[in-house]
C-alpha cells in the first residue's frame, strides 16, 4: 500500500482549488496494473467510491482535504475530476524520472517545455504529471498518458524544479503532443518530432481572418438551426450523410456551415464538432504525418467559404 500523500494547501494551483470537482482517493493492491496498486476515488463526504459521472460524489478542495487530514478517514491523497465543461487535461510522463537523482529523460523534458504549465512530480518520484487549460483531441496512453474528462488525476503538489505553478492555456502544444505522439513508436522519437517543429503551427488548427462574428458556441448552434440552410445543418449536426457521396464530403460541408457562422474561426468550429454527433474516432485519426483528420476537414471546408455571417447585417 502506497504511503499517504496529502498535498499542502498552498502547492496546489488556485485554478484547481476553486472549483469543486475534489475526491479524495485511496490506494488499493491489485494484479490488474503495471505497479500492483489501483487508486480508488473516494468521495470525501461519505467515504464511499466516487464516479466521474456523478458530481454528487465530489466536493470542494476544503471538503477533500479536511477529509483526507481527518484520522478516521483511511484515505492516501487527493485528486480532481476534470469535466466537459473545464478546460483542464493531465498529462502523465511515466516512469521518465530517476526518483534518488531526480534526473529526467531527455523526451520528457522536451515535453515539459513544450507544454509549460504546471508541473509535479507523481508519487513514488518515477513519473511526472503536467496541468494544462486545453482540450487534447482524445485521450493517449502509454509513456505519454493525456486524459481529460472521466479519468481522476491524483495531485500530489510537489511542484517539479524549475517549473510554472500555474496552469497556462495551453491548446496548440497539447494537440502538438498528441500528434507527435499519435505519430511515433516511442516517447524519443515524439519528442524528436517536438523539437523539429513550430509548435504553434504544428499544433494549431487552420482558421481565417473572417468577420469577427463572436457568437458562443450557443448562439451559433442557434442561428445555424433556424438559418437559410437550417435544415440540412440539423441533419449534419445529427451525424447523418444523407445526400452526400461520402462520409469525409459531409464533414467538409458540416464544417463549411460552422465556418460561415463562426467567421472562420478553427478553434471554435473545432469544439462545435465534437459536441455534435459528427464526433467519431476518425475526426482524431492521423492522415498524415503533420495532420489530424478534424484539421485537413476544417482547412478544405475553409478553403470552400467565401462568405460569412455579418452580425451587424442582423442589427
Amino acid at each position: 500500500m502506497l504511503n499517504e500523500h496529502i498535498p499542502d494547501w498552498e502547492t496546489v494551483p488556485e485554478a484547481l482549488r476553486k472549483r469543486e470537482q475534489w475526491v479524495c482517493w485511496r490506494a488499493v493492491d491489485t494484479d490488474d496494473s503495471a505497479d500492483g496498486i489501483w487508486l480508488t476515488p473516494i468521495d470525501p463526504a461519505t467515504g464511499e467510491r466516487a464516479t466521474f459521472d456523478d458530481e454528487m460524489t465530489w466536493g470542494s478542495f476544503e471538503d477533500a482535504y479536511t477529509a483526507a487530514t481527518a484520522s478516521e478517514m483511511d484515505v492516501n491523497g487527493l485528486a480532481f475530476y476534470p469535466t466537459r465543461d473545464d478546460p483542464f487535461t493531465g498529462v502523465v510522463l511515466g516512469s521518465c524520472r530517476d526518483p534518488k537523482t531526480g534526473d529526467l529523460d531527455d523526451w520528457a523534458q522536451t515535453v515539459i517545455e513544450t507544454l509549460d504549465s504546471y508541473t509535479e512530480i507523481v508519487s513514488g518520484g518515477q513519473s511526472i504529471r503536467i496541468i494544462v487549460a486545453g482540450q487534447p483531441p482524445s485521450w493517449t496512453s502509454g509513456p505519454i498518458n493525456i486524459c481529460d474528462a472521466e479519468f481522476h488525476i491524483p495531485i500530489t503538489g510537489e511542484q517539479l524544479s524549475s517549473t510554472s505553478a500555474t496552469i497556462t492555456e495551453r491548446t496548440a502544444a497539447l494537440r502538438a503532443v498528441y500528434k507527435a505522439w499519435k505519430g511515433a513508436p516511442d516517447p524519443a522519437e515524439a519528442a524528436a518530432t517536438l523539437s523539429a517543429v513550430d509548435i504553434q503551427e504544428f499544433g494549431g488548427l487552420p482558421s481565417e481572418s473572417g468577420v469577427d462574428v463572436d457568437l458562443s458556441d450557443t448562439a451559433v448552434i442557434e442561428r445555424a438551426q433556424y438559418g437559410p440552410a437550417g435544415d440540412v445543418f440539423r441533419r449534419l449536426w445529427t451525424g447523418s450523410s444523407a445526400g452526400y457521396a461520402s462520409q469525409r464530403e459531409a464533414d467538409v460541408a458540416f464544417c463549411s456551415q460552422l465556418a460561415y457562422w463562426t467567421g472562420g474561426d478553427g478553434e471554435q468550429i473545432e469544439r462545435l464538432v465534437r459536441q455534435s454527433d459528427r464526433n467519431r474516432a476518425e475526426w482524431v485519426s492521423l492522415v498524415s504525418e503533420e495532420k489530424l483528420y478534424d484539421e485537413r476537414t476544417i482547412g478544405q471546408a475553409l478553403q470552400l467559404t467565401d462568405d460569412y455571417y455579418d452580425p451587424r447585417d442582423a442589427s
